[in-house]
């Protein structure tokens, strides 16, 4: 019995290291995809409201200018 225990024990420790780096593998992909997109709705969501606050600025300064 022993020496049985002893032979599965280094099988079920590659697999479990197999597993870990699939999970690693997988987890690395997601983040990199994740940081992707993220980068680029920031990037488009600073585009949308750098338009918006120029577009609200000019109209601001253009009440502000009627007014006078």
């Amino acid at each position: 019995m022993p020496p049985k225990q002893q032979k599965a024990a280094p099988e079920q420790h590659s697999s479990c290291a197999g597993v870990s780096q699939f999970v690693a593998y997988a987890l690395g992909k997601f983040y990199f995809g994740f940081a992707y997109v993220l980068g680029k709705f920031m990037s488009g969501f600073a585009y949308v409201l750098g338009k918006f606050y120029f577009g609200f600025a000019y109209v601001l300064g253009s009440k502000l200018v009627d007014r006078r």
